[in-house]
């Protein structure tokens, strides 16, 4: 028997709308090019990085002790410099133009402007140097490549779609 389309309707639905975003749609862009003059994100043409299974923000500041004699004994730290990176792993895709953008990055000393998309289109832009690429070519698994970038200045806060 199947359902009507009056039966699917009256179906119920949880009212609690609140749903965690899934790693797997979110992705990680490089500048491929620069078209417009403005200086807004509109004037860059990105292009995704094929082949990801994984690109982490990691963001941190380093500790600054900012211990004294009356602090009671204990210890106290204030944040200093902060840094971020990305940890790019995937599988290697022949002709993918994102990866050969991150290895003549690297190769040549050159930064790249670099986009992070959430699943609801909002998303992070920042400068990165290409600090580390590597090749994983394992006889029995198919090749991978990871790739650190560390980011030059700072990372934008989320901003939402447009």
């Amino acid at each position: 028997m199947a359902l009507t389309d009056e039966a699917i309707k009256a179906l119920p639905e949880n009212p609690d709308k609140m749903v965690a975003s899934v790693g797997k749609d979110t992705l990680l862009s490089v500048a491929e090019s620069k078209t417009g003059t403005t200086g807004n994100i509109s004037d860059y043409q990105f292009i995704t990085v094929g082949g990801q299974r994984n690109s982490p923000v990691n963001s941190s500041a380093n500790s600054i002790d900012a211990s004294h004699k009356t602090s009671g004994g204990w210890g106290a730290n204030i944040p200093g410099l902060k840094t971020w990176n990305i940890a790019y792993t995937g599988l290697h895709v022949i002709d993918d133009k994102g990866l050969e953008i991150l290895e003549y990055a690297y190769r040549n000393s050159h930064q790249v402007f670099v986009k992070i998309t959430y699943k609801d289109g909002s998303y992070q832009t920042g400068w990165a140097y290409v600090t580390q690429f590597n090749k994983d070519n394992n006889y029995n698994a198919v090749e991978t490549v990871s790739v650190t970038l560390t980011g030059q200045g700072a990372i934008s806060e989320v901003t939402k779609a447009e």
